[in-house]
């Protein structure tokens, strides 16, 4: 079994996703399971990204021992017959050092390579520098992340990787040298802790056989015969009253509240305003085949917001789940799935669609029948409403 842990849902979807498209039996958990599932990729999601250093170093000691423990009846240690994997963000995000630290103390690794590269995206490390389509990352956007906000390019300097550490850093610009980076640290008996071209590499160099590339997202994969919900988590969500899927079946849009967004309100007064207009004989709207929620103002990106939105939207999926008991939820916003799939109390799903890379379709294994397809904030819709 290869065993994936990966800091954000988002990203653990992504992984899962690549597990799916090369053939494998892939599963996606929330929470590492007791007994060891029947599946050939085991991806959890920690989520530890979303908290503050000190608890994110607690729940990968955590996983550790779970994981630990899950394996032990097989009598294949992790590091050895079970091959572990760290997810890490491409874009140098995340307690990257004191999570890898805490993984060389509870595991039997001594080293760790680092490569979170992805040159199929011009994400690539030259020199020790990480440049995103030529430009240095600390030159776009990423620079200005409220949580983690890049200040130079060099990978060391960033994440404070200082020579003797363990972590071991090469230069990545293409897929030969994600190859070579998976034999060094065989060689070396390093764990392997990358992004998502480092774990496509791993399959090919243990004999999988690479997908077929796909030039557009699959089109028409969203069940039409019951219930949608989709969830925009991000502020300022893309409009998609115009999308052919969401026209045909008329669902109507529900935005949060402006006294529930600056927290005059809570998740009552948004879900009375629902009642009211989609969920009653007398509504403007009748959410018949399901619904649209979003936030339609802009966010201050304060932490303390953040986490009161995401709840507040997790709280009123939840209730509407309960409602309209859906055969399809999509998700924007890697917090606000997390958030929501915390609010459901479901932790395992099997992968059944890479709809496009990033973008997966699952199935949750609590409410069989019941599908969730994950989006990234920063990825494009592009034609999975079609």
């Amino acid at each position: 079994m290869i065993i994936v842990i990966a800091d954000d849902i988002t990203g653990a979807a992504e992984i899962a996703g690549i597990g799916h498209s090369y053939g494998l039996k892939t599963t996606l958990v929330t929470r590492v399971p007791q007994k060891a599932p029947d599946c050939e990729v085991l991806v959890v999601a920690s989520d530890t990204r979303s908290m503050s250093e000190k608890d994110a170093v607690h729940v990968t000691h955590k996983v550790c021992t779970a994981l630990r423990e899950m394996v032990a009846g097989t009598g294949m240690p992790l590091g050895e017959k079970h091959i572990l994997f760290k997810k890490v963000d491409s874009a140098l995000r995340g307690y990257v050092v004191s999570e890898l630290n805490m993984l060389m103390s509870d595991l039997p690794y001594r080293k760790v390579l680092y490569m979170p590269a992805n040159p199929s995206r011009q994400r690539v490390i030259r020199g020790g520098r990480y440049f995103i389509k030529g430009v240095p990352i600390d030159g776009t956007p990423f620079e200005n992340d409220p949580e983690f906000p890049i200040t130079t390019s060099s990978v060391c300097l960033q994440l404070g990787i200082s020579a003797g550490s363990g972590i071991l850093v090469a230069d990545a610009e293409n897929e030969e040298d994600l190859l070579r980076c998976i034999n060094v640290a065989k060689s070396q008996h390093a764990l392997l802790a990358g992004a998502a071209d480092l774990f496509s590499s791993l399959l090919q160099h243990l004999g999988h056989k690479a997908p077929l590339q796909v030039s557009e997202p699959q089109a028409g994969v969203l069940d039409e015969t019951g219930a949608t919900l989709i969830v925009c988590g991000s502020t300022m969500s893309t409009d998609l009253s115009r999308q052919p899927f969401v026209q045909r079946r008329r669902l109507p849009l529900s935005s949060m509240p402006r006294t529930v967004f600056d927290g005059e309100e809570g998740t009552a007064e948004w879900m009375a305003t629902i009642n009211a207009r989609h969920l009653t004989k007398s509504s403007m709207q009748l959410a018949t085949n399901g619904l649209v929620l979003n936030i339609p103002f802009e966010s201050s990106k304060t932490k303390e917001q953040a986490l009161r939105l995401r709840s507040t939207m997790a709280e009123v999926v939840a209730q509407l789940v309960d409602k309209l008991h859906p055969t399809e939820i999509v998700l924007e916003g890697g917090s606000t799935a997390f958030a929501v799939i915390k609010a459901l109390h479901w932790s395992r799903f099997r992968l059944t669609q890479q709809i496009s890379p990033g973008v997966v379709r699952m199935e949750s294994l609590e409410s069989p029948g019941t599908h969730l397809t994950l989006k990234p904030g920063s990825y494009a819709w592009n034609n999975l409403f079609a």
